[in-house]
């Protein structure tokens, strides 16, 4: 099993989107391989941009209100599967996971199981702190941190590396930083420009090469029930497509490099 977390300090950099184009590229390329994209964020993005319900929630079934997981497959001819985050079930989890004996392991010892054991697991986790996150950081073979090449994104960048660097000094875990995604970037605006000189001067190693530029398709892919791939928009699928490609050969290359 292959676990890819999908992090940001802040909401609105994208992640979600980034989340859907990986599990639809994945999907696509190994129709043999269980891919499916957890929606850990209670905020439900996910299932809201596929306009996918499920009553077996993520939330209800951590917080025990069912014994099923609901695992709903997107498109035949995108066969990845959505788990559904449940909100405010997910939010009244989170309560339960704090009280359980083993709390950081809570999903390794009673999720993972719900998955094929080689199965990929994409993980759109909320922009926050939280118990969630340093699960999903704990079982997390990768992670990917999605960023606007704004003041604000870019601030959050350091005190999520430092979050990433207290988390392994304390615990354990595998994750490794694969890179950080420029997503939404608005080439024309020379502050923004200024900004992605300024990332890749801080973090010449960690920067993706292929940034998704600002477009209208990509905008309104989650209002007309889409991923990224499949918008009108043949720059924006490129851009998404091109992406979704390096971060793959980073993972080959990392997995070369350590065994």
């Amino acid at each position: 099993m292959i676990n890819i977390a999908i992090l940001s300090a802040k909401g609105g950099t994208g992640k979600t989107t980034l989340s859907i184009a990986l599990a639809h590229q994945y999907a696509v390329a190994n129709p043999e391989c269980e891919v499916v994209l957890v929606d850990a964020d209670n905020q439900g993005n996910v299932a809201i941009s596929l306009d996918l319900k499920s009553e077996n929630t993520l939330g209800a079934f951590l917080y025990r209100a069912t014994d099923t997981l609901d695992l709903i497959r997107y498109r035949d001819n995108v066969p990845f599967l959505v788990a559904e985050s449940g909100k405010m079930h997910l939010y009244e989890a989170e309560k339960r996971i704090h009280r359980s004996e083993r709390p950081i392991t809570y999903f390794e010892e009673h999720l993972l199981p719900e998955f094929s054991p080689g199965a990929m697991v994409i993980w759109d986790l909320p922009p926050t702190l939280s118990i969630i996150n340093d699960n999903v950081l704990h079982l997390a073979d990768f992670i990917i941190i999605p960023t606007h090449t704004d003041y604000l994104s870019l601030t959050g960048i350091g005190n999520l590396l430092s979050y990433l660097e207290a988390f392994r000094q304390e615990h354990p875990v595998r994750c490794r930083l694969l890179g950080i995604a420029i997503t939404l970037h608005r080439e024309h605006v020379t502050q923004n420009r200024v900004n992605r000189e300024s990332l890749l001067n801080a973090f010449p190693e960690l920067i993706f090469q292929h940034s998704i530029p600002l477009s209208t398709a990509i905008a309104s892919a989650a209002q007309n029930h889409m991923t990224p791939l499949e918008v009108p928009d043949p720059r924006a699928r490129g851009a998404y497509t091109g992406l979704v490609k390096e971060i793959h050969q980073r993972m080959l290359q990392f997995n070369n490099s350590h065994g």
